[in-house]
């Protein structure tokens, strides 16, 4: 098995400055004797050096990721004469945004984002719910189960709840334990699963095993 130097080097590099991050991270808190030796040995000025650096990569990747979908729309124009209109559409919305955003207490742009971007959004939302129902119903058709049924039952019963019933219907007091009791606990489930992917890839990076450091 041969072993760059030059993946040695990024495994080494990456492992470093997300130790050096963690023990800037470390300063912020209330860690006690931790903090306040990290505090004293001086690395907390070249912590904030490497998250400016961050934030300056991340803005250069945001901006080479408009330039490459402005790009790609462009190109359409001219090869793909079926999409061209959606294409024309996007780029003039974007210069339209672009244009609007740039002006000093610009009244057309709050307009756009409120009349506009969240009407879409909410329309997407509904996309969304109505595709899950056809769904899972389409699943419990060919091969039904316990989970996908009660699935059903419960997007139904929220759907009709929430456009039905009355203020002073006692199902109201059903549907708001729901809401306040299993999609909550749904909620946090899936915010500890982000949380813990988060701290497993950091785990990785500073242990050395992720593959981008790596190759």
């Amino acid at each position: 098995m041969r072993v760059r130097l030059s993946a040695v080097f990024l495994t080494a590099l990456a492992m470093a400055f997300g130790l050096l991050t963690l023990a800037g991270l470390v300063v912020q808190g209330d860690l006690g004797a931790l903090s306040q030796a990290v505090n004293q040995s001086g690395i907390r000025p070249l912590v904030t050096l490497l998250l400016r650096f961050v934030v300056v990569i991340s803005a250069v990747a945001l901006m080479a990721g408009v330039y490459n979908l402005v790009a790609v729309h462009v190109r359409r124009l001219s090869v793909r004469r079926g999409l061209a209109p959606y294409s024309l559409v996007m780029l003039v919305s974007f210069g339209a945004v672009i244009v609007l955003s740039v002006r000093p207490r610009s009244d057309e742009a709050r307009m756009v984002l409120e009349e506009v971007q969240i009407a879409l959004e909410l329309a997407f939302a509904g996309l969304v719910l109505f595709s899950l129902v056809y769904g899972a119903a389409t699943l419990i058709s060919r091969r039904p189960t316990w989970s996908s049924a009660l699935f059903i039952v419960a997007t139904v019963v929220m759907l009709l709840a929430s456009v039905v019933i009355a203020p002073s219907s006692p199902l109201l007091a059903v549907v708001d334990w729901v809401n306040a009791v299993p999609v909550d606990a749904g909620t946090r489930a899936i915010l500890l699963g982000v949380a813990l992917a988060t701290l497993v890839a950091g785990i990785r990076v500073l242990v050395g095993q992720d593959r981008a450091t790596r190759e």
